[in-house]
């Protein structure tokens, strides 16, 4: 069945993949968590440089106060990202609806913070814990953000709002029109954790982390669902869909979710919870598991077709940008290079789990993905240079799985080539001679 001339097909698919792209509620959610990434890549890097395992470091940064800064850095950025989130993703929201970020943002804040348990101090003073305010609480921050900004949005959409005269400025007939709205998501909250304090679970948080982040991250954490959805994003890939961004507006959250946890873990020294993760699946699958096939092209070419392909397809591909790959071969509507496209990052999941599950390879570190790390360096990152060894070792499974694909595919552009050079020659020769005729017809 031809894919690419079954339009009614691929209509169906984009329609429900523009109905995620598109979503508002989809968009405020991703949105807001890439807003924040250079907040979670600077805990990254702060985090990392916390752990380097070289003794002669680890005792210069302990006695010369740099651990101290680092571990501060990392307690307001990885271990506060539910805060951060939570601000983030309502601002992100309400720009979504045309509506102020900053009055949003600002209301999930105070929202978040009223459904956030409190302990008493010795001395009598109220005092918050980092429990809820990193990895745990990011599921609440997003539930929070959502509904006290889609609450203002809606009551302000209704009119409930306090209406001043038109001489007033409107800066602060603006702040006047907010006052209902605002008033309202704050009592719901404060109610929400009045009510929840008087159950067993004792506030929100801890009902959101047991009914819906725990089964959620299980899911997400199953290697088996991994499998499914990346094997799905390289089909919506094959059918010249972002699969890799469609899925991400799904189990975005999730996964930020338990990389905040991971490197929480790994920064304070501690077991690493999780296998599995973003950064999991951005460290294992690197250009859609496809830089074997363009270094084959780049060394293994007869064709000159294939050989310009990987010389302007090789060195994007080892920094992780795969669309001049991609669209440039093209691995689009190509059914024959289907089967390893489709596949190769189950395969290569599979092989970095199986490593990492029986302890040959320690867990990734959770480290957000940086655009543009190149192969090898963004391993090394994560933690160990065993991971590293790991992505080279998966490159070469990779040239493996590609090659006899490639071999068929670069055979048949030889022989063509070598078809059409003939074809030249051979009209070379005709001219050549016919032009000799004319002359010695003329003489």
């Amino acid at each position: 069945m031809n894919i690419k001339n079954n339009s009614p097909l691929i209509k169906n698919i984009n329609k429900y993949v523009n109905i995620i792209q598109t979503s508002k509620f989809v968009n405020g959610i991703t949105g807001g968590m890439m807003a924040a990434m250079p907040i979670t890549i600077l805990g990254a890097f702060a985090a990392l440089f916390l752990n380097l395992p070289i003794d002669a470091y680890k005792e210069f940064i302990a006695s010369s106060g740099v651990a101290t800064a680092l571990k501060l850095i990392v307690m307001f950025t990885t271990n506060f990202l539910a805060v951060i989130f939570c601000v983030s993703i309502a601002g992100s929201y309400a720009k979504q609806h045309d509506e102020d970020p900053l009055f949003c943002a600002i209301l999930a804040f105070i929202c978040f913070f009223i459904v956030t348990p409190m302990d008493i101090s010795p001395s009598g003073m109220p005092v918050i814990g980092m429990k809820w305010l990193g990895g745990f609480g990011i599921f609440t921050g997003i539930v929070v953000s959502m509904v006290s900004t889609r609450l203002y949005i809606y009551l302000r959409t209704k009119g409930f709002t306090i209406k001043m005269p038109n001489s007033v400025p409107p800066v602060v007939a603006d702040s006047f029109s907010s006052l209902i709205p605002g008033f309202a998501s704050v009592i719901f909250f404060t109610a929400i954790s009045v009510i929840f304090q008087s159950t067993s679970f004792g506030s929100v948080h801890q009902f959101v982390y047991s009914f819906l982040q725990t089964p959620l991250e299980g899911v997400g954490g199953n290697i088996i669902s991994i499998l499914i959805l990346w094997t799905f994003a390289q089909l919506l890939w094959f059918l010249g869909i972002h699969g890799t961004l469609v899925i991400y507006s799904v189990v975005l959250p999730i996964f930020t979710a338990m990389d905040a946890t991971q490197l929480a873990a790994y920064a304070a020294g501690e077991a690493l919870p999780n296998i599995t993760g973003r950064a999991f699946v951005s460290t294992y699958t690197m250009s859609a598991s496809a830089i074997g096939f363009t270094l084959l092209m780049m060394f293994a070419s007869k064709s000159q077709h294939y050989k310009k392909l990987g010389k302007l397809t090789t060195i994007p591909a080892l920094f992780g940008i795969s669309e001049p790959l991609v669209f440039g071969t093209p691995l689009v509507f190509n059914f024959r290079f289907i089967i390893p496209f489709v596949s190769l990052n189950a395969i290569c999941l599979t092989i970095a789990y199986f490593v990492t599950y029986i302890g040959l390879v320690p867990r990734v570190a959770g480290i957000t993905p940086i655009s543009g790390m190149p192969i090898i360096l963004n391993g090394i990152m994560e933690g160990s240079w065993k991971i590293a060894v790991v992505q080279v070792f998966l490159v070469l499974v990779q040239i493996v799985c590609w090659y006899p694909f490639f071999r068929k595919a670069d055979n048949e552009s030889y022989l063509k080539e070598c078809e059409e050079a003939k074809k030249d020659e051979d009209n070379i020769s005709d001219t050549e001679s016919s032009r000799l005729t004319k002359v010695n017809e003329g003489a």
